[in-house]
């Protein structure tokens, strides 16, 4: 399970830590009660999902294995 540490850093299960400005999270946070809304780290493969103003999961490029070969 991905874990938050306030106020806008994310931990994904592998290890990977996503970091945000306060203020980009906050207007995230507000955004996702209309839809859900992600965050994309600075590694460009990670994303933090928001949805009804919380984080939900972190979809991470790891998940997306098979056999332990990336799929495209």
């Amino acid at each position: 399970m991905p874990t938050e540490i306030h106020p806008s850093s994310y931990v994904c299960d592998c290890g990977y830590r996503c970091e945000f400005s306060i203020g980009t999270v906050s207007e995230v946070r507000a955004a996702s009660f209309k839809r859900k809304q992600a965050l994309i780290a600075d590694d460009g493969q990670h994303e933090v999902i928001f949805d009804q103003g919380v984080m939900v999961t972190i979809r991470c490029p790891r998940e997306n294995t098979q056999k332990g070969k990336r799929i495209k």
